[in-house]
Formats: C-alpha cells, structure tokens, sequence
C-alpha cells in the first residue's frame, strides 16, 4: 500500500523568481535543476582523482618499507655469519642506533595531509542534508503522483519504461529511512523490501558498499522496526527471525529481537501507535494527486472535438507567416502555439540563464523581503530576464505578440527555470489578487505563455486537473491561456499542475501578462459571442 506525499499547494501564495533576493545564499540545492549536475560531476572527478594521488602516496610507503624490510633481512643474514668481525660489528650498532630511530621519524609522517585539505577545500561545493532531503522527496513525489511500486523502481523501471539502471541497496535503505521520519511506514516497508530485493541482485557490490554496507541483515532488522509499528506482528517476528539467521552473533539485533518478542507476549495491546497512519489522512493525500500527469486519463467528451488552425488574424504580419495553433479547450480558452521558438533561440536562452539558476522562491503577495524563501511546493531553479536582454528574448516576445494580440509592454520579465530530480509545480493558479481585491487599481495576471525549450522523455507534463487535460512539453512550443474571463475574474478551471519529470531536464519560460494595459487589445464584453470584437488570440473562435 502507497502512501504518498504530494499536497495541494494554496492559492494564496504565489511563486516568483527572486534572484535580486537570493542571490546571497549559498544553498545550491543540487537536486532542484539537472543542469548543473556536471559541475558536481566535476566535483567528483577532482576528488576521485585526489584519492588517486592518496593511494599513489601510500603505494610508494608501502614500497619503501618493503624494500627497507628487504635489506634489513639481507645484512641479518650476513651479520649471522660474521658476527666477529669489527666492521660488522660497528655496522650493526650504529644501524642500531640510528635506523630504526630514522623509521621511527618516517612512519610518524603522515600520509594523506595534503588529500585531507583538498577534500575539506571542497566541502562547500559539495551537497548537503537538503540536497539528499530533495533528491528522495522527487524520487518519493514521482513514485507517488505515476503510482510506481518501489521494486520497479529500483529496478529501473519508470512508468512502463525499463532502463539500464537501478538502485543500490543502500539507496533503497535511505529513501526507506525517509519515509520512517516522515511517518509513512507502508511506503517505508516498500523501499526496505526493495533494498533486500536489490541485495540480491547477482551482481558484486561495490568496495565501497562492501566497506559502508548496509549488511543484509540490517535491511531485515529495520523491516521488522517498521513492520512492528504497523502492527504487522507475524511479519515483523519474520523480518527479525532473517536478520538473525543472517547474523547470528550479533548482539544488538538479538537483544532487540528479545525486546520485541516480550513486549508482544506481556502487552501486546500497548504497542506504541505513533507512527500509525489514518486511513482518512491517506485517503486525503491520495485526493490531492494529479492522477492523470501519465496522459492516459480519457478526455472530456467536450475537448474532443476541437482543432487547428493557422493563426492569421491577431497581426497583420501573419498573413505571410501564420502560426500553427491547436485548440485544446474555448472555456477557459487554452491553445498551444507551434514553432514559436527556435532550436538556436533556445539554445542561446539555456546558456544565457545557466550560470545564473537559483532555487525557485515563494512568497505571500505582499510579504516582505526577509520572508522569501526556497519553495517546498516546486523544485526548480529559476531566473529573470527582460524583453530585451538578448536577442532570442526580443525575438520570441515579439512573436508572442503576433500570436496573441497582447501588448508585450505590460508584462512580467521572462522567468526561466529548470526542473531538477522529480522537478514539480504544486497545483495553482496564476493570480495574484482575488476578485475581491483586483478591481483597485493593481495589476494581475490576465494570460500565461508557457515556453518549452526542449522536449522531455518522460513526465514534466503541464495537467490542469478541472479539464481532466495533460500536455507535454514540445520543444519550441507555446501553451498560452487566460487566467481573467471577460469580466475580470477568476478562470478557476486554469487551475494547473507542473507534473514531475521522470527522465530528462525541464527547461520552460514562463511569461505572465498583465491585465493593466490590455484595455484595447482585451477589453470587458459580455459573452463570447462579441469576440469579434477583440483584437487578441480569442478572435481565433470566430
């Protein structure tokens, strides 16, 4: 039985790209964006290299006292014979006297000082408790929102998909751990299960794992732990009785085994119940999952029938040039827009934007300053960039303006970001303001353009949960719709999710415009029988 993980993320808070603020932090939360991996590729490199030069030095050691034992050997052989003679004798007492106080010197000098600093040098690049908290909060988020069992996945099976990779032991073990902390036992119970399956595997195990184990019967000892929190007495008695049989002299498992059998046969009862999970919590968290990011929900009866076309209405120029566009739903009204972005705009834009990735942010609308900080509710990385600031950005924001008829004026900057190990956006909706608050004279969000940048193997999928509707990301494509309807209000059924990336990176640009300097270009009507009216993407319906 799952239990998983993923929340409904409130509508009050909205994420931003808060570069100006975090630009001081030193988290760089490794596992929120796949594309700076190499640098920790890189990182490893050094290291393993720097471990080569430590074992170079205790080579050369080890050489220089076999070959000091060699020659000692050799003149206690001669000495033996000629024991009498003055010369040997001199030799003798003064090697005595002074060799061996020389190899007293030689093995107090340390080995390794020099590896020691080098590897304290790169502490800081290294990833830390948050980073391994995220890469097993993406693994655990993926496995709960495509409901994958733990066995597949550490056997690199994915959603169908088998790759040529899979999961140590000891990685099933920390992610079982995880969800021990976290009070979900089952999925707990899951990943140990794997973590023996994965034991067993007929392959030889690392010198690494062989020297930091786990040993089988570790694996066993923890499962009959959590087994006996969920009340599964007979299959924890069983999990007990195999680390035993794994390991019999080992004292502690014994003596825990003892513990947990008394305790069963005086009062059983009393077992502790903390960690036990309510059904109805469970029940709860499996409601909040986007149950249709895999695509394979059936669409509603009424988006069936929609279509394409090409755009040449919202500009003049594309009379000569109209955009490929796909219809996926009139109300709310959301489109893709084909070709949008070329494989060098995109290129240039990944490059521009790789060095200045930071952990994508959340905040209240109006909070302060001081109390942004790095969202639980997406794991990404992200950065701000104006219209303007390269060639590519102009290119495509003045395409965006053909495509749709809006003012390009009256937006927010481009947010670039890249999705990490199981990189997701928490369901939400654009806006900022409620209807109660926006008609004052501040600015919202009255359309999203989603830019992707690449295509994804697996997962990243955009799912809006009201429409029962799933797209993926197709490099060069636009997902664009309204967050505001006719009359300045909510759409609630833009309400949206960034499913989780399975394999690959995510690279999108969000561009939200606002409402504020569209008067002319999207102006009140009634109804939708006046789109002839408006001079934006809507006058595609007619």
């Amino acid at each position: 039985m799952l239990i998983y993980r993923l929340l409904l993320v409130g509508i009050l808070s909205r994420g931003l790209s808060l570069s100006q603020v975090l630009e001081e932090s030193t988290e760089q939360r490794h596992s929120r964006s796949v594309v700076n991996m190499d640098e920790l590729l890189k990182v490893e490199d050094d290291l393993a290299g720097n471990l080569e030069k430590y074992k170079e030095q205790l080579s050369h050691r080890a050489e220089t006292i076999r070959w000091g034992i060699h020659q000692m050997k050799e003149m206690l052989r001669k000495r033996k014979s000629f024991w009498n003679n003055p010369f040997i004798t001199y030799s003798l007492i003064r090697h005595m006297q002074a060799d061996w106080l020389m190899w007293q010197e030689y093995l107090k000098k340390p080995v390794g000082l020099e590896q020691l600093i080098f590897m304290q040098s790169r502490n800081l690049s290294m990833p830390r408790e948050h980073d391994f908290m995220d890469a097993a909060d993406g693994v655990t988020r993926m496995q709960g929102t495509y409901q994958l069992l733990a066995s597949d996945i550490a056997n690199g099976l994915l959603d169908r998909v088998q790759y040529n990779s899979s999961l140590a032991a000891i990685d099933c073990l920390e992610l079982g751990r995880d969800m021990i902390q976290q009070n979900y036992l089952p999925s707990a119970e899951q990943w140990i299960l794997a973590g023996i399956e994965a034991y067993d595997r007929p392959v030889p195990q690392m010198e690494m794992q062989l020297l930091r184990g786990p040993k089988k019967a570790d694996l066993y000892n923890i499962l009959g732990q959590v087994r006996a929190e969920l009340e599964n007495y007979v299959g924890a008695f069983q999990a007990y009785q195999m680390a035993l049989k794994e390991s019999p002299h080992d004292l502690k498992i014994y003596q825990e085994y003892q513990a947990f059998e008394k305790g069963l046969l005086t009062s059983p009862e009393k077992r502790p119940d903390t960690f036990k999970q309510d059904e109805e919590d469970e029940a709860y968290v499996r409601e909040q999952l986007p149950n249709c990011c895999s695509g394979r929900c059936e669409v509603p009866q009424k988006l069936r029938k929609l279509y394409c076309l090409y755009n040449r209405v919202t500009s003049p120029f594309l009379r000569l040039a109209p955009i490929k566009t796909e219809i996926l739903s009139i109300e709310p009204f959301v489109v893709i827009l084909h070709d949008m972005v070329s494989k060098k705009e995109g290129a240039l834009i990944r490059s521009s934007s790789k060095k200045h990735l930071l952990p994508s942010a959340i905040a209240s609308v109006d909070a302060p300053k001081e109390e942004y900080q790095v969202a639980s509710s997406r794991t990404s990385k992200s950065v701000s960039f104006p219209n303007d600031f390269n060639n590519a950005t102009l290119k495509i924001s003045e395409r965006l303006e053909e495509a749709t008829g809006l003012d390009m004026f009256h937006t927010e900057y481009f947010q670039i970001t890249n999705y990490g190990l199981g990189g997701f956006f928490e369901t939400h909706i654009d806006t900022l303001l409620s209807n109660e608050t926006r008609f004052n004279g501040t600015r919202d969000r009255i359309a999203t353009a989603l830019f992707y940048l690449n295509d994804v193997p697996q997962g990243g999928g955009t799912h809006f949960p009201k429409l029962n509707l799933t797209v993926f990301p197709k490099a060069g494509s636009v997902l664009f719709w309204y967050n505001l309807d006719f009359k300045g209000n909510d759409v609630m059924n833009t309400l949206h999710t960034g499913c989780p990336v399975i394999v690959g990176s995510k690279w999108v640009i969000s561009k939200w415009i606002s409402d504020m300097g569209q008067e002319l270009k999207r102006p009140c009507i009634e109804s939708i029988s006046n789109v002839k009216y408006l001079n934006s993407a809507k006058k595609l319906l007619i």
